[in-house]
């Protein structure tokens, strides 16, 4: 009978160092499948409360679409949080064309850290092709500005634009902070202070 107890004995403090070990606070494996609800929650709701907010911060002014002259859909809210320069032309406009090397000069030095894009409008005759619109592009040197279609008028009333040729400076938050029709000396100065 001393054998058996022994044994028994024997087995039941086996069974308690291995049941002792299973739960250890110092096992790895136990916190990796252990995941505490209340950080998954607040983190999702974290998440949600940035989205709210991001989509919060976009300025009324750029809470608009449109389409480049290539077609694609493009998101006013894409340029919330830099300054901005938006230039309104006409591809038959003379002075628009000769506005072409200041915007491309423009483009190469601020470019990084200012957005560039041209608005284009209804020409002379009324409407305007994807093909004339493309040459006025071309032929000023600015296609690396994003260009979006705008010979419906409605970009050119959401920012106040009357007439062609017109250069609107947008800051970081989506002012207004001056528009109209700069020399290329001005237009590089103003763009310099725009934060």
């Amino acid at each position: 009978m001393r054998r058996t107890l022994t044994g028994f004995a024997a087995a039941g403090l086996a069974a308690v160092l291995v049941l002792g070990g299973c739960g250890s606070e110092d096992d790895p494996a136990d916190e990796a499948t252990t995941a505490d609800p209340a950080t998954e929650s607040s983190t999702e709701d974290g998440a949600a409360e940035a989205t709210t907010e991001a989509e919060m911060a976009v300025p009324e002014l750029l809470d608009f679409t449109a389409t480049t002259l290539d077609g694609e859909a493009f998101e006013g809210a894409s340029l919330a949080g830099s300054p901005v320069v938006l230039w309104f032309w006409y591809e038959d406009c003379p002075i628009c064309q000769s506005q072409g090397p200041a915007v491309a000069s423009l483009i190469e030095s601020e470019g990084d850290r200012v957005a560039v894009v041209g608005v284009s409008g209804a020409g002379l005759s009324g409407t305007s092709s994807a093909d004339e619109m493309e040459a006025f592009v071309s032929d000023t040197g600015t296609g690396d500005a994003t260009h979006l279609q705008g010979e419906d008028g409605e970009l050119w009333t959401r920012f106040g634009v009357a007439s062609q040729s017109t250069y609107v400076l947008l800051d970081s938050h989506g002012e207004v902070v001056d528009s109209g029709s700069f020399s290329a000396d001005d237009l590089e100065e103003k763009v310099a202070d725009l934060s």
